[in-house]
C-alpha cells in the first residue's frame, strides 16, 4: 500500500522547483574600523524575499568568511527551503590576521595571537551596531566559527554572552595555551548576573581529535558546572577529518541554533466544514517541539505532538505552536474550521470554451496592483495557468479569468504557489491571498465543500523580479495535491 503524500509535503516539490534558481543576493561592502585600527571587508548574503516589507531576518556571522561561506551559505539555504530554520542574512567577516584575532592570547610559536578582546569590541561597538542600522534584522545573532574561528567563538561566550544569541564552535583548538578556555570557563560559569540564556554547539571528530583539541575535557566541565540556562551540545563525527567536518556542523549547528523554528506552516489557512464530513490540516515542517490543541486554548508541552497531518473532524479553532523553540518564539498559529453547507457551481454556462482568458500588463510592483485601472499590453486565451505568455522574466503581471470546472463532491483544499504576488478570487469572492514579494516557498489553501458545477475564478499575479512562477490547483482528503488542468479550464466567449 503505498504512503500518501499529505498537501504541504507534495507542494514541496513544487514550489522547491520553482524558486530553485534563486538564490542570495551578495553585497560587497567594508568597516572601517575605529577599534581595530583597520578597514574590514565584508561580504552581505541577502536571501530571496529580503526586499518584501515589513519582514526582518535573524544574522549569522561567519569567521573565516572568504571560505566558510563557500558552504555555511548554501547549508542555510537548503534549511530554510525545507523549513528547518527561518531565512536568514549571512555576514562574511574577511580575515587580515586571524590569529590575532581571533586567540585570547600569545604562544611562542603564534606571536600575533592575543587580539580576540579587541575583536570582540569590534562586534559589539561596530560591526553588528552596524549590520543592525544598515540591514532588516531582528536581533537574534549567531556566530559561527572553525578551529581558532571555533576558539574565539568559546571565548566570546564566556566573557560577553550577550554579545550573540547562539555560539557554534567548529572543531574549536581548546588545547591552545594550556587549555585556557576550560580554565576561563571554570571561573566564568561562578560569575553571577551574567545573561546564559544562549545555546552553543561544539563539535569535533570521533576519536583522537576529541581529545587532541581538548573537546573531551570541555565537555566534561559542562556537564559538571555549565548554568542551567545555557543550552550546549557537544557532537563528534566518524571519518571527518578538521576540514571535512566543516560541512556537518555547520547543517546540525544551525538545525540546533534555529530548532526547527522555519516558518510554520499549517494549512489550510481556514475552511468550512459540512456535517458528517473530515478534513485534514496539514503541518509541514513538523518537529519535537510543535504541539496543538482543537479548542481554542494556546498549546503547551502537554499538548498533543504534532503529526504531518491532524485530522479535523466537526468545526474547531486549531493552534500550533513550538513550545520548544529558542530562537524568537511565535505565538500559535490559529486555523478557525467553521460548519457550513457545500457550495452550488451553475450546472452550466452559455458559450462555454476550453480554456481561460488572459491579460498581460508591464510594470514595475511590490504589491498586486488594480488591473481594472491598466492598459493590457496583449490579451489572449490559455491552455492553463501558467507563465507561457509572459514577454519577458521581470516586471510584469498576469490576470487569469474564467471558469473551474468541478466534477465531484468532496471538500477542496483550493492552493496557489507564486514568486512574487498573487490573488486567487473564487465564486466572486477574495479566497487566497499570497501577495507581496516573496519566493514560491509558502503555499496558502484554504478549504471549500463544493458540489458539482462551473465557478467563476480570477488568478491576478505579479513579477517584479528574480524567479517567477505561478501554480493553482486542489487536493482532496489526504490525496496528493493536483495542479489545475486545462481540461478543468473554461471562459466565456
Amino acid at each position: 500500500m503505498k504512503a500518501k503524500i499529505s498537501l504541504l509535503t507534495a507542494l514541496v516539490c513544487i514550489f522547491v522547483s520553482m524558486s530553485a534558481q534563486d538564490g542570495y543576493t551578495v553585497k560587497k561592502d567594508s568597516l572601517l574600523s575605529v577599534v581595530l585600527k583597520q578597514n574590514r571587508l565584508l561580504s552581505i548574503f541577502l536571501p530571496e524575499g529580503y526586499d518584501a516589507p515589513d519582514v526582518k531576518f535573524p544574522v549569522i556571522y561567519v569567521l573565516d568568511g572568504d571560505g566558510r561561506c563557500q558552504h555555511i551559505v548554501p547549508t542555510a539555504r537548503f534549511l530554510f527551503l525545507n523549513n528547518k530554520m527561518p531565512k536568514a542574512i549571512v555576514v562574511s567577516v574577511i580575515n587580515i590576521d586571524r590569529n590575532h584575532d581571533f586567540l585570547p592570547a600569545s604562544m611562542p610559536n603564534i606571536p600575533t595571537g592575543g587580539g580576540a578582546d579587541n575583536f570582540i569590541q569590534f562586534f559589539k561597538k561596530e560591526l553588528i551596531p552596524y549590520i543592525d542600522k544598515k540591514f532588516k534584522t531582528e536581533h537574534f545573532n549567531v556566530l559561527v566559527g572553525h578551529s581558532f574561528g571555533g576558539t574565539f567563538a568559546i571565548h566570546a561566550l564566556l566573557c560577553d554572552p550577550e554579545l550573540f544569541d547562539s555560539y557554534i564552535a567548529i572543531d574549536p583548538s581548546i588545547w591552545y595555551n594550556n587549555q585556557m578556555l576550560i580554565k576561563n570557563a571554570q571561573l566564568e560559569f561562578l560569575k553571577p548576573n551574567k545573561d546564559w540564556k544562549k545555546s552553543i554547539y561544539i563539535t569535533g571528530r570521533n576519536g583522537g581529535g576529541m581529545k587532541d583539541m581538548a573537546i573531551t575535557p570541555m565537555e566534561n566541565l559542562l556537564q559538571k558546572s555549565a548554568p542551567k540556562e545555557l543550552s550546549w551540545k557537544v557532537a563528534s563525527y566518524d571519518n571527518e577529518d578538521h576540514g571535512s567536518v566543516t560541512f556537518k556542523s555547520a547543517y546540525d549547528g544551525l538545525r540546533f541554533t534555529f530548532d526547527g523554528s522555519g516558518p510554520l506552516l499549517v494549512q489550510p489557512l481556514a475552511g468550512i466544514i459540512p456535517k458528517g464530513t473530515l478534513t485534514y490540516a496539514f503541518v509541514l515542517n513538523n518537529n519535537q517541539g510543535l504541539r496543538y490543541t482543537t479548542d481554542g486554548t494556546d498549546p503547551t508541552k502537554d499538548s498533543p505532538l504534532c503529526k504531518d497531518k491532524i485530522k479535523i473532524t466537526k468545526p474547531c479553532t486549531l493552534k500550533v505552536k513550538n513550545v520548544l523553540s529558542r530562537y524568537n518564539p511565535l505565538a500559535a498559529v490559529t486555523r478557525v474550521f467553521s460548519e457550513g453547507e457545500f457550495m452550488n457551481g451553475s450546472s452550466s454556462v452559455e458559450n462555454l470554451k476550453p480554456g481561460i482568458k488572459y491579460s498581460y500588463y508591464e510594470g514595475a510592483w511590490d504589491m498586486l496592483p488594480d488591473f481594472s485601472k491598466l492598459t493590457p499590453k496583449t490579451t489572449g486565451i490559455a491552455e492553463n495557468i501558467d507563465l507561457k505568455m509572459a514577454l519577458k522574466k521581470d516586471s510584469f503581471g498576469i490576470q487569469f479569468e474564467g471558469y473551474l470546472h468541478i466534477t465531484e463532491k468532496a471538500l477542496y483544499n483550493l492552493w496557489v504557489v507564486s514568486d512574487d504576488g498573487s490573488k486567487v478570487y473564487f465564486n466572486n469572492q477574495l479566497l487566497l491571498s499570497n501577495d507581496g514579494l516573496h519566493a514560491a516557498d509558502n503555499p496558502v489553501a484554504n478549504l471549500l465543500p463544493l458540489n458539482p458545477g462551473y465557478y467563476p475564478i480570477k488568478i491576478d499575479f505579479f513579477e517584479r523580479n528574480g524567479g517567477e512562477a505561478i501554480s493553482f490547483g486542489f487536493l482532496v482528503g489526504d490525496k496528493k495535491p493536483v495542479p489545475s488542468s486545462k481540461e478543468m479550464l473554461f471562459y466565456k466567449e
